[in-house]
């Protein structure tokens, strides 16, 4: 779970790009679901913003918390 300059994971970086076979693998080596950007934004708020729906399902049936707010208040729905 490192993190870049703004605070992205690598999980935050493949939930961005779409890269929904990269997502499955982190979450199956154990990287944390709802971890947060220097922003508030999860994994789940990215994939939602780039419309990327099997990104956005896989997350929710793993447990993406749908309520978490990025810092402006805003959920991934």
């Amino acid at each position: 779970n490192k993190e870049d300059k703004y605070g992205n994971t690598i999980l935050a970086v493949a939930c961005n790009n779409g890269d929904e076979n990269m997502v499955k693998y982190l979450i199956e080596q154990g990287a944390y679901i709802n971890v947060e950007n220097k922003n508030g934004n999860t994994g789940l708020i990215a994939a939602c913003i780039n419309g990327d729906e099997n990104v956005v399902k896989y997350l929710i049936e793993q447990g993406a918390d749908i309520n978490k707010e990025d810092k402006n208040g805003n959920t991934a729905f």
